[in-house]
C-alpha cells in the first residue's frame, strides 16, 4: 500500500535545501524527426506545488478578445493577455470561448480542444497567443492574491511578454524552492527559449536568486513527449529520467530513479542525455537551411502549379515542425545548457514519454491530470531522497558550475 504524501505547505524559508524548477515552451509543439510535445508540464507542476501551499483559483472565467489579443481571466481575477500577431477572427473568438470553466494550468490541451491542434514559428498565431494568456493569467493570479509572500518576474528577453513565478514550499520540514517561467514570444510567435530549465540570466537570474536557484540542486520538471525512437519500446505513458553524468548532478538524477523503484512507477532513465557541443545547434541550423534554400530553387524553377503547390507544402511542414528543433535556444546557450536548459552541475530532468497510440485521438501530448499526480508522486518522494544526500549534490554543484559561466555566455549571445 503506497504511503500518503504529506501536503506542501508555506514556507517560512527564504531559500530551500533544493530547487524544482519548470517552464512552458508557448507553441513549442514540434521538432525535427517526428518529436512532438506538451512543452507545458514543467509550468503546471510547478505552478501547481505553488498553488497547493499558496492557494489560488486557476479556473478560468471568461475569455474574450481585444483587438487582436486574447484576453484570459481567473476565478482569482488574474488576467493574461497575448496578441496574435495576424489578429484574431470572429470565428476564433466565438471557439476560444469554450475554455471557459476550465482549469488554466493545463494550456496545450485547452488550446488543442478548442483550435483542434497547435503549431508554433508562426503557423498558428492565435492557438499560441491564447495559451500564452492562460498561462499569463496563472502568473497574474498569484500576483493578485499573494504578492509579498511569492516572487515575480519577467523572463528578461527582448520581444518575449514571458513571467515567471516563485516560492518557497515546505514538505515534511524540507524546504523547496519552486519556479515556474511562461516562455512565450509576442505576436505568438516562436516561441524563444533561452529562459527554460534553470537557465540563470537576465530578469529571470533575479527571482532565482532571491529564491537561491542559482545554487540549488534542482529537479528541472519537463514535457510530455513523443519520441519515435523511444516510444517504439514503451506499452504505456513512461515517466522518463534523463541527465548527462559528466555535465549534470547525477545525485539529483540517481534520487529521481530511486524514487521511481521505490513507488514502483513505470518510468525509464539515462545518464547519457544532453550532451554538451560547441557545434550541435549550428549544423542542425544549417542543416534545415539547406533544405529551405532547397526548396526555394526548387520554388525557383517549378513552372507548374502541380510544382509549386508539392514545394509550398513540403517548406510549410519544415517551418511547422521541424524548424521548431532549431529556433527555440540561441546557440551559445545551447553549447552550455544543452536542449533541457541545464545549468551545469546543478540538475537532471523529469519528463514523460510517451506511445504512439494517443497521438491518433489528439495530433500531439496533452498532460492529464493522471499524469500530474504520476509526475507529483514521483517528484514529492524523491525530494527526501534527494535532502538526505544533499552534500553529496552540493559538492556537484560547486565543482561543475562556473561563477563566470552565465556573464561569459551572455556576452557571447549579445556580441553574435
Amino acid at each position: 500500500m503506497k504511503k500518503t504524501l504529506s501536503p506542501l505547505l508555506p514556507s517560512q524559508h527564504t531559500c530551500g535545501h533544493l530547487g524544482i524548477m519548470g517552464h512552458v515552451g508557448v507553441g513549442h509543439v514540434h521538432s525535427n524527426a517526428g518529436f512532438i510535445q506538451d512543452d507545458s508540464v514543467g509550468f503546471t507542476l510547478a505552478a501547481g506545488f505553488l498553488k497547493e501551499a499558496y492557494p489560488i483559483s486557476t479556473q478560468i472565467r471568461r475569455v474574450w478578445v481585444d483587438g487582436d489579443a486574447f484576453l484570459v481571466e481567473t476565478e482569482e481575477g488574474g488576467v493574461g493577455r497575448a496578441v496574435a500577431r495576424r489578429g484574431i477572427t470572429a470565428h476564433e473568438a466565438r471557439l476560444a470561448v469554450a475554455a471557459e470553466g476550465r482549469d488554466a494550468l493545463f494550456s496545450q490541451g485547452i488550446v488543442q480542444s478548442v483550435f483542434g491542434r497547435m503549431y508554433g514559428q508562426g503557423v498558428m498565431e492565435h492557438a499560441v497567443a491564447l495559451q500564452a494568456a492562460l498561462c499569463l493569467a496563472v502568473v497574474e493570479s498569484f500576483r493578485l492574491t499573494h504578492p509579498r509572500r511569492l516572487t515575480f518576474s519577467s523572463e528578461g528577453i527582448e520581444g518575449n511578454i514571458g513571467l515567471c513565478v516563485g516560492g518557497v514550499v515546505e514538505l515534511e520540514g524540507i524546504p523547496v524552492s519552486i519556479l515556474a517561467t511562461v516562455n512565450a514570444t509576442d505576436g505568438g510567435l516562436g516561441p524563444v527559449e533561452d529562459r527554460e530549465g534553470n537557465v540563470c540570466i537576465g530578469d529571470k537570474a533575479t527571482a532565482m536568486k532571491a529564491l537561491g536557484l542559482d545554487r540549488l540542486p534542482t529537479v528541472i520538471v519537463e514535457s510530455k513527449a513523443f519520441v519515435p525512437a523511444v516510444a517504439k519500446g514503451l506499452a504505456q505513458d513512461t515517466l522518463w529520467v534523463r541527465f548527462n553524468r559528466e555535465h549534470d548532478n547525477p545525485v539529483v538524477g540517481e534520487a529521481l530513479v530511486a524514487a521511481g523503484e521505490k513507488l514502483g512507477a513505470a518510468l525509464i532513465h539515462t545518464d547519457q542525455a544532453y550532451l554538451r557541443s560547441d557545434t550541435e545547434m549550428r549544423r542542425a541550423v544549417q542543416a534545415l537551411g539547406r533544405k529551405i534554400a532547397g526548396l526555394g530553387d526548387a520554388l525557383y524553377l517549378a513552372g507548374t502549379s502541380v510544382e509549386k503547390v508539392r514545394v509550398i507544402a513540403e517548406l510549410a511542414t519544415l517551418v511547422s515542425e521541424d524548424a521548431g528543433g532549431v529556433t527555440f535556444m540561441s546557440e551559445a546557450l545551447h553549447a552550455q545548457v544543452a536542449g533541457g536548459g541545464l545549468m551545469p552541475g546543478t540538475s537532471a530532468v523529469l519528463s514523460m514519454a510517451v506511445c504512439e497510440q494517443p497521438l491518433k485521438k489528439t495530433g500531439a501530448p496533452e498532460l492529464t491530470e493522471e499524469d500530474a499526480l504520476a509526475y507529483r508522486h514521483l517528484l514529492l518522494t524523491a525530494i527526501p531522497l534527494l535532502n538526505a544526500e544533499i552534500g553529496r549534490a552540493q559538492q556537484f554543484v560547486s565543482e561543475r558550475l562556473s561563477v563566470d559561466l552565465m556573464e561569459n555566455m551572455l556576452h557571447r549571445m549579445v556580441s553574435m
